[in-house]
This record gives C-alpha cells, sequence and structure tokens, in this order.
C-alpha cells in the first residue's frame, strides 16, 4: 500500500529561523510559503527530490488550537507527523486503511482534505499508531 515517505511536518516555534536553517544550512530550496489562518498555521514547503518527498514547517499563528498546544508541549519544536505517499488514489487507500482494522483521526473523519501546502491527505488516528500521528498522502 505505501511507495514512500509524502512528507514529513514539523511544528516550529520561529518559521523564518525553521526556513533559513534548511535554506541556508542544508542548501534546500523553499518551495512555497502559505497562510492557513483557519488552521491557525504559517507553512514552508520544501520538495526534496524528483518523487516530491517534502518538509512541512508548520508555525502556530494563535494560541489555541492543536498546533498551539503541540508547541506548548515541545517549546523547542518537534516532528508532528509522517505522510506516507501510496499507490492507490487517497479514496481507495482509506479503504484499505479501514479493512486493516485502522481508523481514520477526527481531523479527517470523512476522508482525504486538501491541505494548505496544495496536497491530499488523510490522517490516521494516533491511538492506531502508536501516537505517532500518520497521514497518507496524495499529491
Amino acid at each position: 500500500m505505501l511507495t514512500g515517505i509524502h512528507h514529513i511536518g514539523y511544528v516550529v516555534p520561529d518559521l523564518d529561523r525553521a526556513i533559513a536553517f534548511f535554506t541556508e544550512t542544508l542548501g534546500v530550496k523553499l518551495d512555497r510559503r502559505v497562510a492557513a489562518p483557519h488552521m491557525g498555521l504559517e507553512i514552508g514547503v520544501f520538495r526534496l527530490n524528483e518523487s516530491g518527498t517534502g518538509v512541512e514547517l508548520m508555525k502556530p499563528t494563535t494560541d489555541t488550537g492543536p498546533f498551539a498546544e503541540f508547541l506548548r508541549a515541545n517549546p523547542n519544536g518537534a516532528l508532528h507527523h509522517v505522510a506516507y505517499a501510496t499507490a492507490k488514489p487517497l479514496s481507495e487507500a482509506v479503504a484499505d486503511v479501514k479493512q486493516c482494522g485502522l481508523q481514520l483521526a477526527a481531523s479527517t473523519p470523512d476522508g482525504p482534505i486538501d491541505a494548505p501546502p496544495g496536497w491530499r491527505i488523510v490522517n490516521i488516528d494516533p491511538s492506531n499508531t502508536q501516537g505517532l500521528l500518520t497521514q497518507l498522502g496524495e499529491r
């Protein structure tokens, strides 16, 4: 079902500093920067290779909500989620996930959503994945 890493997501306390680390220290070109006020986030997106493996840097822009809570628990920033690419369209992959006995997370209960960075995702309930928010991603 999985074909690779779609992207990894980090919640960071300072988006400019995190972007500078990736661009200046690691030599990765910023793909885009997007505001997602409906989610209380600003996001920096990097693509690492031809297959589109990405890094998503997320900075909470509000003091409330799941991303702000995550940052309070991890004030230096931390890995927030791993998204895997699938061989099938997400609508079909969701059926496979459910057939394996996994449940979708509350943030995507009805299946795939269009995420602010421009890709489609579905979240798997972290109680099924040993606590790590796991996503399936589609370009």
